[in-house]
């Protein structure tokens, strides 16, 4: 992919969840998918501490309709990260195994923390297991020929239904022949190999939380 496709397209992905979190803290939100990623309490006074956060402003977070808690107080979904549901990408660490709803998603998250990242998906086509394989300087995939596939909403379809709009359409393939097929009815389908979402989400992880 050129410089110039890609920096749009990290423009479009920005403006994107710029939005969808415009109203909400994302201090919180980052320390949260830090400590989710690291295996870590995600409870208002535990993130408080960990973070010097004022326990108010994590608990004013935490409430508010973004995330879902369970019955002690820790976080059990957020950002499409979930602890618990079974969502279709996980991502496997050291400390932790988090269910993940998409893709980039999958990607962004996994450059939160150092060290290895492992994401498991599944072919929507083939229903073939696809593993993603990172660290600070390598990106591997297996199968090596592994694609992925990108749409772009507008940010009133993407606010409104994130989802639909967006997640259930941005998966890995085995290969572009079943991207294509995949991904045939999705609205604005780029397909990409698995190094360039890569480059991308490690763009939009420097940009939404430094």
């Amino acid at each position: 992919m050129d410089t110039n496709k890609q920096a749009k397209i990290c423009d479009h992905m920005n403006r994107l969840f710029a939005e969808r979190w415009r109203h909400h803290d994302r201090s919180v939100l980052h320390h949260t998918l830090l400590s989710m990623v690291e295996g870590r309490p995600t409870d208002a006074r535990s993130l408080s501490i960990r973070y010097s956060i004022p326990e108010s402003r994590v608990f004013a977070a935490l409430t508010t309709d973004r995330y879902d808690l369970n019955g002690s107080g820790e976080v059990v979904e957020v950002f499409g990260v979930s602890t618990e549901s079974r969502l279709p990408i996980e991502l496997v660490s050291r400390d932790s195994t988090l269910n993940i709803c998409c893709a980039l998603v999958s990607l962004m998250v996994s450059q939160l923390s150092p060290g290895q990242k492992t994401v498991l998906s599944v072919d929507p086509v083939s229903k073939r297991r696809i593993e993603i394989t990172s660290g600070t300087s390598f990106l591997k995939s297996d199968p090596i020929d592994a694609v992925a596939v990108l749409v772009a909403p507008t940010v009133d379809e993407f606010c409104n239904d994130p989802s639909n709009s967006f997640c259930e359409h941005v998966r890995f393939y085995e290969s572009a022949e079943n991207a294509f097929v995949g991904s045939k009815d999705a609205p604005s389908a780029v397909y990409m190999s698995v190094e360039d979402l890569f480059r991308i989400a490690q763009s939009l992880s420097r940009e939404l939380w430094g």
